[in-house]
């Protein structure tokens, strides 16, 4: 099967690395033009001139997505640059390490406020434009969580845990009220990298560990394509065992 998303335009947030740069990577090579987003403007940067030099379309674009403002940025910078957006790939986390007995509220805040808040913002900003301006040609909005929010006990992850079970929860509802506007939302839930992660902690990994990021690019490319064209409100676990 042919997957090709030519001339669509995808923003993907967390993409200076890891999962998200794997990601931006295959849309790109799709044919894709990708907003590369990263809290780091270097990595951003690294990463869409990377693909540049592949021969694709990229821009590196900085924005803490927990900021409204800056998502706003991210979202006009890349309309501004293509003139349009089909795909969104909410992936930017961070991940802080503390039992629930020790857990600062500021670290509990600003993980929620990053992973959760996140995803509603660029959500909630990216729908509206594929509401008003996408008549025919459908939107695509996909999330990168983890199997930590519904199913996996994660030492230390209490705060992680609880926003990523908060993204499942959020996405359905998403995908209800956007089916209206032919946008599809849906979940991936992979279980564990061996790929770095700013304030990852070390962790038990699964009985077979998920180490290829390529195995979340290829589902995030075939559910952003037409031959995803009828998923939508669904949750993809990608346990490894």
């Amino acid at each position: 099967m042919e997957l090709q998303l030519t001339d669509r335009v995808a923003i993907v947030t967390g993409a200076g690395r890891g999962v998200g740069e794997a990601i931006a990577r295959t849309l790109a090579a799709a044919g894709a033009r990708v907003a590369v987003n990263d809290i780091n403007p270097d990595r951003a940067e690294r990463i869409a001139a990377a693909i540049r030099a592949e021969g694709g379309q990229a821009v590196g674009i900085a924005a803490d997505v927990a900021n409204k403002f800056q998502c706003v940025h991210l979202v006009e910078t890349t309309r501004d640059q293509w003139n349009r957006l089909d795909i969104l790939v909410n992936n930017a986390s961070i991940r802080p390490s503390a039992t629930i007995l020790k857990l600062d509220e500021w670290e509990w805040n600003r993980c929620l406020e990053v992973n959760l808040k996140g995803v509603f913002f660029m959500s909630q900003l990216c729908g509206r434009v594929m509401a008003e301006e996408n008549e025919g040609r459908d939107g695509v909005i996909l999330n990168v969580a983890s199997t930590a929010g519904v199913e996996t006990p994660l030492p230390g992850g209490a705060a992680y845990c609880a926003s990523q079970a908060g993204i499942v929860g959020f996405a359905r509802e998403c995908a209800r009220e956007f089916a209206a506007y032919g946008i599809r939302v849906n979940t991936i839930l992979p279980a564990e990298f061996t790929t770095a992660s700013e304030n990852s902690p070390q962790r038990e990994p699964p009985l077979k560990p998920l180490d290829n990021t390529e195995t979340v690019a290829s589902l995030v490319l075939f559910l952003c394509s037409d031959a995803g064209r009828h998923i939508s409100g669904a949750v993809f676990p990608l346990r490894g065992d």
